[in-house]
């Protein structure tokens, strides 16, 4: 069996995220607090358990069988009890996945979805499951049974519904569903769980056995198509070489060593649709609007109109063992009677699965940016969300800056970084100089000391060295921060001391410089309106990373500089009025002619 070739996995793992914790520690009413006890259990007693199952599937199924009595299972399965049939699932998938070791787990990107975005999933696309009588339905990357298993319990409700017996439904339901998953113990796994869930719920002895494929999904071919396509594949980044078979049929998709696994199964999956039929997938926010996304963005609008884009408002606390910002797409291929307006609903997912309209945006066919529903959090509307201005807008060339991105990469310039200043060495300016009320202080990191200074080759002609009174950018952010751009205007006694040799930034700094010594807006200005709420709120709309993307930044639509407020206590409040005619968050792009984001 052909693995895929991954590097850089995301979510982004943690180590050891799950530590040993007392019992009281943990609410028995918790059902996340209840599964994060049972595999604090499952960590400390890892070796044993490895050491009295052949592998960690035999454990796991060991655990969902009432019958079996050895003790360790039957310590497992205590833990269990009083979780619903979902968490249940939930809790042994995970367990699968710590078991089989980091290394394994990373290379799977074996962070499974939990119920509660499951379900929110599956409501997300009644319309498709309701849509026939017997809508066909793939899982490309069902590891744990996440999606499976919840599906296949509506499709039986609903066939006992229209009047099949239980065994018929039963059977019903197993006929229209199909796996595929690239791990042998995760698809027994998912196979066996689906299996479970139907004796236990419907006294039926239904065979499920064939219902999950073991394959690599992206070089696997079916000769039919499907009704609906959920999922939630893995997010690992490929390697470049010995990966023509997998990215042929990616189009602009393909990005060589920076295109995603999910972009690939997203591609795929939509080549595997029916006419008219749906995809729902949870994916990173990253592809939504970051310009190396571009790409995916046209190849998804070539195939198919954007339904949905609902936010998770969880990062930290939504997978086990891991960090990500992370969406629902909901997609529908092309098709006779498929309309394609280019509008889609903005959606908002709470912890509890609930979730919240927030309005419409609009998906532009030519690989521009889509509108994230970040800013939008929690407020339920109907409004249309404009994404491309076009009114006339300022940005910041016309302030009178030029962006570029930090040039010090210390992994990769060791030997040209310095504790100690000395002739012909520069000061090098870090994110951590950028500091939380907006305001520059040098070396104001404490892990930074050793390469406070670096010895630029042939510094006269090195054009990254500014020797002006730049704007700084923290160039990596996130949304749980309490701002999503950090600016602060460099020091006039810092820019003053180092007139003759410049400095440099980091490769996590954004560097905005003056292109005069008069720019329009100045320096103290621009580092207050970035730093805005009203700036932040607008630039989230296009950031679904947590990478500051320099691009964005420069497109970002401002307000004349002759409408922008004086400092003071009342800057923030007054700039309400400055970007009341601003009709977009973005300026067009002037590679890509007219834009399709009409309200």
């Amino acid at each position: 069996m052909t693995e895929y070739a991954t590097r850089t996995h995301a979510p982004q793992a943690i180590d050891h995220a799950v530590p040993a914790a007392p019992d009281h520690a943990l609410e028995a009413t918790d059902p996340r607090a209840n599964v994060l006890k049972f595999l604090s259990m499952l960590r400390r007693d890892r070796a044993p358990i490895l050491s009295a199952y052949a592998t960690p599937l035999d454990f796991c199924l060991a655990v969902i069988d009432p019958d079996h009595a050895e003790a360790k299972a039957v310590a497992a399965r205590a833990q269990l009890d009083g979780l619903d049939a979902d968490m249940r699932d939930y809790a042994v998938s995970s367990a699968y996945a710590l078991l089989i070791g980091d290394d394994r787990r990373k290379a799977l990107s074996a962070y499974f979805t939990p119920p509660v975005l499951a379900t929110a999933t599956l409501d997300a696309i009644r319309p498709f499951l309701e849509a026939g009588r017997a809508p066909t339905i793939l899982d490309p990357a069902c590891g744990g049974g996440s999606f499976l298993v919840p599906t296949a319990r509506r499709l039986i409700d609903a066939h006992v519904a229209a009047g099949l017996d239980i065994t018929q439904a039963c059977a019903q339901a197993t006929g229209q569903l199909q796996g595929i998953e690239v791990d042998p113990g995760l698809a027994a796994l998912s196979g066996n769980l689906l299996g479970r869930m139907i004796r236990r719920e419907y006294g039926i002895q239904q065979d499920t056995s064939g219902i999950v494929r073991c394959a690599n999904t992206l070089a696997t071919s079916l000769d039919h198509g499907f009704d609906l396509i959920i999922g939630n594949p893995p997010y690992s980044k490929l390697f470049r070489s010995g990966l023509d078979q997998l990215t042929e049929a990616a189009g602009r998709a393909d990005l060589g060593g920076h295109t995603n696994l999910y972009a690939l199964f997203v591609i795929k999956a939509l080549d595997w649709l029916k006419p008219g039929g749906g995809l729902a997938f949870v994916l990173p926010t990253s592809f939504v609007a970051g310009p190396y996304f571009a790409g995916l963005r046209h190849e998804i609008r070539k195939r198919a109109r954007v339904v949905e884009l609902a936010m998770h408002q969880q990062r930290e606390d939504l997978f086990i063992d891991a960090t990500q910002d992370v969406c629902l797409l909901v997609l529908q291929r092309h098709g006779p009677g498929v309309a394609d307006d280019y509008h889609y609903r903005l959606g908002w997912i709470d912890a509890a699965g609930q979730r919240t309209a927030l309005g419409t945006a609009s998906a532009p066919a030519d690989g521009e940016p889509w509108h994230l529903p970040v800013a939008l959090a929690g407020t339920a509307t109907a409004h249309h969300h404009q994404l491309i201005a076009v009114n006339a807008a300022s940005t910041l060339e016309t302030y009178g800056y030029r962006i570029r991105v930090g040039k010090v990469v210390p992994t990769r310039e060791r030997a040209l970084l310095h504790a100690e200043h000395a002739e012909g060495r520069v000061p090098v300016l870090w994110a951590s100089d950028i500091r939380v009320n907006g305001s520059f202080r040098f070396q104001s990191g404490t892990r930074t000391g050793k390469f406070a200074w670096y010895a630029p080759i042939n510094p006269e002609s090195a054009a990254y060295v500014c020797r002006g009174r730049a704007v700084l950018v923290q160039r990596t952010s996130n949304r749980d921060q309490r701002r999503r751009l950090n600016a602060a205007p460099v020091t006039k006694s810092f820019a003053t001391q180092h007139k003759r040799d410049g400095y440099v930034a980091e490769n996590h700094v954004i560097v905005l410089e003056p292109l005069s010594t008069t720019p329009m807006v100045s320096q103290e200005v621009l580092a207050r309106l970035l730093n805005s709420e009203v700036v932040n709120a607008r630039f989230s709309a296009v950031s679904g990373s947590f990478s500051v993307s320099a691009r964005l930044l420069a497109r970002l639509a401002l307000p004349d500089p002759s409408t922008l407020p004086e400092l003071g206590d009342q800057f923030d409040a007054a700039l309400a009025t400055a970007f009341a005619p601003i009709d977009g968050v973005l300026v067009a792009s002037e590679t890509k002619g007219p834009s399709k984001d009409k309200a």
